[in-house]
């Protein structure tokens, strides 16, 4: 618990020790959330869309969460490789791994801050989208954290596994990309799923992203229960139970080639 903390002090002080960062990744979010918000209402304006009628037909609504959604998929996917690329960059890697802090707990900790201010972040881009453009939200947040809680465990098995690769390559990573680019264009993310080929609609069902999205935009939009979304939470759950040993087994082949081959701390 105290190196998860310490863990955490780091990752703040390191954020506003850049304030012009800072300030820039504020102001990107809150001109994403206008770009979303007058291109919704443009859309919207004398349109209806019989497709998002589930998610309660606000396009707004519908555009927001998809892109907010992403970020913790992004997130997931990169917290693992950016931390240790990170640690690399800084030359504090082998010192970090040479500490009494087992490499999982490490591995965990370095990610904290990054989804804490994530989190943030998102909750404040629904508060102004809510304050600004009016979009209807009824949610339910206890469901609403378990279906992130769970989509950031499924997506970080996948995580652990680019940053082994990332360890050996060093500079390209085809799990991450292939996972990156079928989930923000097959799962729902800007239009729902239904307006793709047979094929393609194949490939979004068995995506993890697919189904924590469209879970997430119904305990967000229409304050649904539990057993509403429950295939969707067992589907997340038994994606959780395959990537997260499978992540370790080849972040764990990663860190050993690595290692033996000497370039553990190059970047």
């Amino acid at each position: 618990m105290y190196s998860g903390l310490m863990f955490m002090k780091r990752g703040f002080l390191h954020a506003f020790s850049y304030k012009t960062a800072l300030v820039l990744t504020i102001l990107g979010t809150l001109i994403g959330i206008l770009k979303f918000g007058f291109m919704a209402g443009f859309l919207q304006d004398g349109n209806s869309f019989p497709m998002l009628t589930e998610y309660g037909g606000n396009l707004f609504a519908y555009l927001i969460t998809g892109s907010a959604f992403m970020s913790f998929v992004s997130l997931s996917l990169n917290s693992f490789q950016g931390a240790i690329r990170n640690e690399q960059q800084m030359g504090t890697l082998e010192h970090l791994l040479m500490s009494n802090i087992p490499l999982g707990q490490i591995l965990l900790y370095s990610g904290l801050w990054n989804f804490f201010f994530t989190f943030l972040n998102t909750s404040v881009l629904f508060a102004v989208a809510i304050f600004m453009f009016d979009v209807p939200v009824n949610v339910n947040i206890p469901l609403t954290l378990l279906i992130l809680f769970l989509s950031i465990v499924a997506l970080s098995g996948i995580g652990l596994a680019s940053a082994g690769v990332i360890m050996v390559t060093k500079v390209g990573d085809p799990i991450n990309w292939a996972f990156v680019t079928f989930s923000g264009f097959a799962s729902g993310v800007l239009f729902p799923v239904e307006v793709l080929p047979g094929p393609l609609q194949l490939i979004a069902n068995v995506l993890p992203t697919t189904h924590a999205l469209k879970a997430l935009r119904l305990a967000i939009t229409k304050n649904i229960t539990l057993p509403v979304v429950n295939s969707e939470i067992w589907f997340l759950v038994l994606t959780s139970i395959i990537t997260i040993p499978l992540g370790f087994i080849i972040f764990t082949w990663g860190f050993n080639k690595a290692r033996e081959a000497g370039s553990l701390s190059e970047y």
